[in-house]
């Protein structure tokens, strides 16, 4: 009988700790899922709720108001606990109603009102009842009027802390749910699934978590359906009995309603403030008398089985007569379980980058435990290699959690300090511009310091930018916390780099380089998906304090996990850096390279894609997560283009075209995003899911030109001429330096751009003209010499 090794398959104690990481990440992911599904459902219960309150807030208004419209002095209402009591009774959210004097003094109240209202100035004219939202409660403000002028205000009021409360009963089970399935999860990885270690264990690991996140969203979704469902029912019913109490004088006095005129006013005027309603009707013996749409009316009802349909019925017998009808379509709830059901999706491509990257970390450590003694020094550098992955992924993690509300927040401060909008790139250019001078430094440092230390030191300087940005936002603050970020994450690049080309064999060059590639584009997808989602419950502060605590723990790990390497000799820089500016920059193949391709290509990243995109989104509305949603498409697209780009440039030594290729691919993707703006037919009258179809498709297409650029443009640059006089190493890393012109020019053209056209579609039409005429001439100026590779061949 055949007998199978046992060094084939994977050891009890190795699956156990394996499955314990995978389950601890599970855990952590399935809570953050909850985390999110529940400010989620607190926000849009509040909502709902507000929106209820306004309609329940009407019924108190038509009954003062017909009462102080002749005339009367409000405070000789009769009968104000008789009216109000019944919506309290109803709704156990609303903890008081009141209406005040126009002076601000309370008349009559029900519940804990204040003793005086200090906003009747909010209101000033308008009609339009006013939500306010504050940290411990949501009040909704209504006019009183009389024929002449403002009499006083109605003031509903409901805890925060009450719905809250309501969201939590409805959670609460899903927890435990969460739990066992992160359980079962781990157990399956330690006792069900292929125990031979190989692609097919990792396929299975990942169906596995793929199947866990997926069923506990499923639960979670199910919630959310009947959460919301319950709430808008509730809402369809309070504005039926709105209405019923507007209309209730014309039966109480046996009026007819063909004699009223402005009841399709009414109607119209309650659809427009209440824009989910489908429909409302007055509904006379089954007939229509009066419908929102008017072709409706004389005829039945118009049932649909996708609608929530109240009726406030006014007869005087209490039949079922005369009645008052509204119908909310259940589309209402299914669009707010979309919204959440597309977070959820974000939010597992971020837990997934986590899980992944945690475990290919236990797995080197396996690995390394495994060879032990009879390790090479092959699998030494590589098992270094796997140690700095996730330090890498959390630096770029900590640093993009802000991205997707940067740009917004930093525009408010410019503003608050009374200066123009065109200030507001001088955060993002000190960033950058701090970022390029903090990797000569760092070059310089790296010869006397390990790459460990660097990498720590970076680390602790971001950590301090972070913390700064928590405790006090405003522009001065905004710039010196952006210059020490720019600064940390600058010394954190070159302490990476310098430790992956140290243990990276020349052979496997490119695919080196993809691993920093692959580290920033996770880190920047996990960051700006979860940042986004958080962003509406902890805020910007809140946010800022997390990244903060991130990049603290990541230079723990660092100065405890990694091994202290330096430099080989050959990469330690004794020349000065500007001679090998110059050196490089007198050879055409690096200067066209640098100029045409990789300058332009970060200032499109750092302008166009991290800053421009998100002003342009924010101003048509998007959601913050929406916002990074959207861009975190753009590193999806890097990470996928980048790896299939790296292996091709390994593989055919056809840089060039691969650059030319991304160039002319950046340019594709800028006019796609500015195709609705542009007069062409298919951009004319576009809905808003078209726009949205056009702007990912652009910038999902921007980050496939990138992935042709990232990776293969540091092999291309090594191996021109010039880079075999100063060394691949430093040629490398001088490149490095000068694409950061593009970093700090970018933020700088896109908002003088802005300032002289607009924060508009056409800016980016003409940015996209720009590089595909770069890419041109790139194209146009020759094949690049191969005397550096032979150079190095020779070496």
């Amino acid at each position: 009988m055949a007998t199978v090794s046992t060094r084939e398959f994977l050891p009890l104690k190795r699956r156990a700790v394996e499955a314990t990481m995978l389950g601890l990440v599970a855990i952590l992911s399935l809570l953050l899922l909850l985390y999110v599904a529940f400010e989620d459902a607190r926000r849009t219960m509040e909502r709902f709720h507000s929106e209820k309150m306004v309609a329940q807030g009407q019924v108190v208004q038509n009954a003062l108001e017909s009462f102080v419209r002749p005339g009367l002095p409000l405070r000789h209402f009769v009968g104000f606990s008789g009216l109000v009591e019944p919506i309290i009774d109803g709704d156990r959210l609303v903890s008081s109603v009141a209406a005040y004097a126009a002076s601000g003094e309370r008349v009559f109240a029900v519940g804990p009102a204040a003793a005086r209202f200090d906003g009747p100035a909010r209101l000033k004219d308008t009609r339009a009842a006013d939500i306010v939202v504050s940290a411990g409660a949501i009040e909704v403000v209504l006019p009183l009027d009389d024929r002449f002028e403002r009499v006083g205000h109605i003031v509903l009021v409901t805890p925060r802390a009450l719905i809250a409360t309501q969201v939590e009963a409805a959670f609460k089970p899903l927890l435990g749910l969460a739990m066992l399935a992160a359980a079962a999860f781990a157990l399956a990885v330690a006792l069900l699934f292929p125990r031979q270690d190989g692609p097919l264990r990792l396929r299975w690991v990942g169906i596995g978590f793929i199947s866990t996140f997926a069923i506990t969203a499923a639960l979670v979704v199910a919630t959310l359906v009947s959460t919301y469902s319950l709430a808008t029912q509730e809402r369809a019913k309070s504005l039926a009995d709105s209405l019923g109490q507007r209309l209730d004088d014309i039966v109480a006095f046996n009026l007819s309603f063909n004699d009223i005129t402005g009841i399709g006013a009414l109607l119209a005027e309650y659809r427009r403030a209440n824009p989910d309603i489908r429909a409302a009707a007055l509904i006379v013996d089954g007939r229509v008398i009066v419908h929102t749409d008017a072709g409706l009316e004389g005829g039945a009802w118009d049932h649909r089985s996708d609608d929530y349909e109240f009726a406030a019925d006014l007869s005087p017998n209490g039949t079922a007569r005369i009645q008052i009808r509204v119908a909310l379509p259940r589309d209402v709830v299914f669009a707010q379980v979309l919204r959440s059901t597309k977070n959820f999706s974000a939010l597992l491509v971020a837990s997934g980058l986590f899980a992944a990257l945690f475990v290919g970390l236990v797995h080197a450590f396996q690995r390394r435990s495994r060879i032990g003694r009879d390790a090479s020094d092959d699998d030494a550098k590589a098992f270094s290699i796997d140690l700095i992955k996730p330090a890498f992924f959390l630096a770029v993690f900590s640093e993009h959690l802000s991205y997707a509300f940067l740009p917004q927040i930093i525009q408010s401060a410019t503003l608050a300090a009374g200066l123009s909008k065109a200030w507001a790139s001088a955060p993002f250019t000190i960033y950058y511009l701090t970022f390029a001078m903090a990797l000569i430094a760092a070059g310089r440092l790296e010869q006397r310091m390990s790459a460990r230390g660097l990498v720590v030191g970076g680390l602790a300087l971001s950590a301090v930018g972070m913390t700064l940005m928590a405790i006090h936002l405003d522009f001065q603050s905004a710039v010196l916390a952006r210059a020490l970020s720019g600064m940390g994450q600058g010394i954190l690049f070159i302490g990476t780099q310098a430790f992956v080309l140290t243990n990276s064999s020349q052979a496997r060059r490119t695919r080196s380089g993809s691993i920093i590639v692959f580290g920033f584009q996770a880190g920047m997808i996990a960051g700006m998906a979860i940042g986004s989602l958080l962003f509406s419950s902890i805020h910007a502060a809140g946010v800022f304090r997390l990244a903060a605590v991130v990049a603290g723990a990541t230079a723990l790990y660092v100065g405890l996990a990694l091994p202290v390497t330096r430099s080989s000799a050959s990469s330690v820089a004794r020349a000065s850096l500007w001679r090998d500016v110059l050196t490089l920059m007198r050879d055409g193949a690096f200067a066209r390279t640098a100029l045409l391709i990789g300058i332009p290509a970060k200032a499109i990243l750092t302008g166009a894609v991290l800053l421009g995109l998100p002003l342009l989104l924010a101003q048509l509305g998007f959601a913050k997560e929406d916002i990074g949603q959207i861009t975190m498409l753009y590193a999806g697209a890097v990470i996928i283009s980048s790896q299939l780009a790296s292996a091709r440039a390994d593989r055919t030594a056809d840089t060039r075209t691969l650059l030319f290729h991304g160039a002319c691919l950046t340019a594709l993707g800028l006019f796609v995003i500015a195709s609705p703006g542009l007069s062409v037919p298919f951009a004319l009258d576009l809905g808003a899911w078209p726009v949205t179809a056009l702007i990912i498709c652009g910038v999902v297409t921007i980050g496939i030109a990138h992935g042709f650029i990232n990776a293969p443009i540091v092999t291309h640059v090594a191996e021109t001429a010039a880079a075999g006089v100063v060394g691949p190493t430093r040629a490398a890393a001088t490149y490095r330096l000068l694409e950061r012109v593009g970093h700090v020019t970018g933020p700088l053209v896109m908002m003088q751009i802005f300032a002289v056209m607009g924060v508009t579609w056409s800016a980016f039409a003409t940015i996209g003209v720009g590089i595909l005429i770069m890419a041109l001439l790139f194209l146009s100026a020759g094949r690049t010499t191969t005397a550096g590779r032979s150079n190095l061949s020779a070496a």
